[in-house]
């Protein structure tokens, strides 16, 4: 499995580069538009919590930024299509351009659903609304989110052959989107879903929008979500984030043209592709005649242009 390193040069490449951020308000979110704009970025940054999101942007403007950096907070809950939609059209109206997405928008599972003491032919009449509040945060805005992405990043004029930056789509998955993860029903299939999401742009969006595509799967990160058991996680001496080492290879990924279609597991600070791991092993996984007609039959569906959708727009 290949490990990418964050590169200080790279990432400069986003000075004076305008992105679009929702779920910056804490933890993952914060740090990267943190990082953003002491790297020069014009960020514009949504949230549901105005209080932390509000604090954030003052905090940032009175700090400053070296490199000609802005922040701009706008409260939103990215359930509601039009509130993401009016962040990008903040960044268009300012500076006519939007050149970096980054979804960071996520909710941890929600409790008393599945648990055996919770769960019996009384309560399981009550329809579960928090676990489709929490996939429609955690996996549906998110697709909403790449649709706004794709149109505002859509070029209307080409970059000189020579330039080093892409326009990008970044979406935060987790670890538990690429392993089993026990009692995250939820929360585990959004974040799949992203996996899911990013392994369908990647081919697609650099030919249909010259857009490039990737996600980061964090393991264990020193954020609220992992309040409930980093006790034990540190006494164990276990691989532990900060914020800011998951919020590097956002901007990374963000910044690098090189970079497409990678699922990068983020482990005690350091890099790694886990896309480059399955694909090495087809053979192995999925039998090394499969993985032949596997690599034939994806050639013949290509982009999905002529059997995705009929005149409808069903899919056959």
């Amino acid at each position: 499995m290949a490990e990418i390193f964050y590169s200080d040069t790279t990432a400069q490449l986003l000075e004076r580069k305008v992105v679009v951020l929702t779920g910056g308000a804490q933890g993952i979110g914060a740090a990267t538009v943190t990082l953003l704009h002491e790297l020069g970025s014009h960020v514009f940054f949504g949230d549901w919590s105005q209080e932390h999101g509000h604090k954030l942007e003052q905090d940032l403007l009175a700090k400053g930024s070296a490199n000609g950096g802005s922040v701009h907070f706008r409260q939103l809950d990215v359930r509601n299509y039009q509130a993401q939609l009016a962040l990008f059209d903040a960044a268009h109206a300012q500076h006519g351009r939007v050149d970096a997405a980054i979804s960071c928008a996520a909710v941890s599972e929600p409790g008393g659903w599945f648990e055996p003491q919770d769960l019996n032919l009384d309560t399981v009449r009550n329809e579960p609304t928090p676990i489709t509040a929490s996939v429609e945060i955690n996996l549906t805005s998110v697709i909403h989110f790449t649709r706004l992405a794709l149109a505002y990043m859509k070029p209307t004029t080409s970059l000189p052959p020579s330039s080093p930056f892409s326009k990008s789509i970044t979406l935060i998955s987790s670890i538990a989107g690429i392993s089993p993860a026990p009692g995250l029903f939820s929360y585990s299939s959004a974040k799949h879903g992203i996996i899911g999401l990013t392994r369908a742009l990647a081919p697609w969006a650099p030919v249909k929008y010259s857009i490039r595509a990737n996600a980061i799967c964090p393991w264990a990160t020193d954020t609220q979500l992992l309040a409930g058991v980093k006790a034990r996680w540190t006494a164990e001496k276990m691989p532990l984030n900060a914020p800011a080492d998951v919020a590097r290879y956002i901007v990374q990924c963000a910044a690098d043209d090189g970079l497409n279609g990678k699922a990068v597991l983020v482990a005690g600070g350091r890099g790694f592709d886990t896309e480059e791991g399955i694909e090495t092993t087809l053979g192995v996984w999925m039998g090394e005649e499969n993985a032949v007609a596997f690599q034939r039959g994806q050639e013949i569906l290509g982009l999905g242009d002529s059997w995705t959708n009929d005149e409808s727009g069903k899919t056959r």
